[in-house]
This record gives C-alpha cells, structure tokens and sequence, in this order.
C-alpha cells in the first residue's frame, strides 16, 4: 500500500477472539478493584489510629479535595465537621460492590449521633448469584452505578442547630438530564446523610480519591487538591498590580453566601 493510499483502519477480529478479549479486560476489571479495597483498608487501618485526636484532620482533608470542597464552604458546616473525629470504610475485599461510609463525631452542639453513615448496597432489580453463577461472573459485569444509597436519620438537638433546615437545598434539573445536570445552591454538606440519593456522587468520590489518598489531601497535594492555585496566584498578581490589596475584607462579617454547582458527572470505575 503507497503512502497516497494509506488510511487508518480498524482490523476485523474473530468473534471468538474478542469474546476472549473482553473476558480478559472484565477479569482485570475485578482484580483492580480487589486490590485497590485491599491497598485502600490496609492504608486506612493504619493511618487511622496516628490521626486520632488531631482536631480537624478529617476536615482539612475533606476540604482540600476540590470536588468535595465546594459542598462544605459554609462556615457553619465546617464548623460541624470540625468536631468529625474519623471517616471509616467498610467494604468487602472479595465481593467489594456494596460498601458503607461511617463518619465518626466528638461531643457538638449540632446533633446527638455519635456517628452518621452512608450505607451505598445492590438495586433490588440487580439479582443474587444463581447457583451456577459465581460472584467472579457477577463482577465482571458490574458497576457502581448498580448501587443504591440509603438516608441516616441525624438526630438534630434543635431547630435552631438543624443544619439541613439552615441551608436548604434549592437545585434546579433534573436527575436524568445528565448533559444540563443539577445548578443552584446544594445546600449544606449534611444532605448527603440526610438525602437517601447522592445526587453528586460525594459518596463515590470519598471511597474511591480521597480515603486511599487521605494524606496527601490533608497536606493539600492530593491528585484533586488546589486545582485552580496557579489561577489564583495569577489573580492575587493582577490585584497587586492594581492595588486591590489596599482593600481589606473583614471575613469576620461576611454572611455564607449559597454556591451556584453544577453537578460533575466523572465516570465510574
């Protein structure tokens, strides 16, 4: 073939041979997985014990992930998750597809439950293994988008220090409008307790970036952490320039003012 006539082309395969091909990735798939519950349970039950009773760790690392981030940037839900005392993750390292996220509190003026979970398990239309299905067959094919997450009753001292009454949710969309998705103010972080639906995939972010790197989270240089510095060192710049900075900004007495969040749909592993 000349030079003049060459065009990329995609090679006709045998059906048997990529049949064997997508067995191959699928049980790759599930040993990816295994071993990134196993490597993410090991690395949890060690980190957990040393970060014990080093107030706001937990916070810090939640704030400095830049998806999760933006749904606690109100002063008063930092506030009470600066009493969060541990973040656990139970997951079965052989048959990982269900999981549950536990949040552990200290003494708050919020609520009274010493810890808030969220449990994420199977759709009911998602079938148990039949007797001549093994689980291997089943998590080939599965995703996690097969799961569905339960709400936990937050037993809230007051009306007054009811936080998802403080911060109501106001979205506009629809759940299944994926290219538009949701846009308004989320309201405060708690929804994601309170809400049985995690409408912006915080649990699945949690389980999947931010435990197995929780670390370099707390010290800021996780792979989704101060995304947007290097713009905002450009912009500190341009204020300096201008003389902006004369300016000062009392944060003291500033309300918390609702963001405006547009859901990211990152795909699934």
């Amino acid at each position: 073939m000349s030079l003049s006539s060459f065009a990329v082309a995609q090679p006709e395969i045998p059906e048997n041979v990529l049949t064997r091909l997508r067995l191959d990735d699928a049980n790759k798939k599930v040993r990816y997985h295994r071993f990134m519950t196993k490597e993410t349970l090991d690395y949890l039950q060690d980190l957990r014990p040393k970060v014990k009773g080093f107030k706001q760790f937990w916070l810090c690392v939640l704030y400095n992930h830049d998806a999760i981030g933006p749904y606690i940037s109100s002063k008063i839900d930092q506030h009470a998750l600066s009493f969060l005392e541990d973040i656990e993750l139970t997951q079965d390292t052989d048959d990982y597809r269900e999981f549950e996220l536990i949040f552990t509190f200290g003494e708050n003026p919020y609520f009274s439950n010493n810890s808030l979970s969220k449990k994420y398990v199977l759709h009911d239309s998602v079938k148990a293994a039949q007797e001549d299905e093994s689980v291997e067959e089943q998590l080939r094919k599965f995703e996690f988008t097969n799961l569905r997450s339960l709400a936990t009753t937050i037993d809230w001292k007051s009306e007054d220090s009811n936080l998802c009454a403080k911060l109501p949710r106001q979205l506009q969309g629809e759940a299944d409008d994926l290219e538009d998705g949701y846009e308004g103010d989320p309201g405060s972080f708690f929804w994601f307790f309170q809400n049985a639906e995690d409408i912006f995939d915080i649990g699945d972010i949690i389980r999947d970036d931010l435990l197995p790197e929780a670390f370099a989270y707390f010290e800021g240089r996780g792979p989704n952490s101060g995304g947007d510095s290097d713009e905002e060192d450009e912009e500190d710049e341009l204020d300096e320039e201008s003389g902006d900075d004369d300016e000062e900004i009392d944060l003291e007495d500033e309300e918390d003012e609702p963001i405006k969040k547009k859901r990211k749909l990152a795909g699934r592993k």
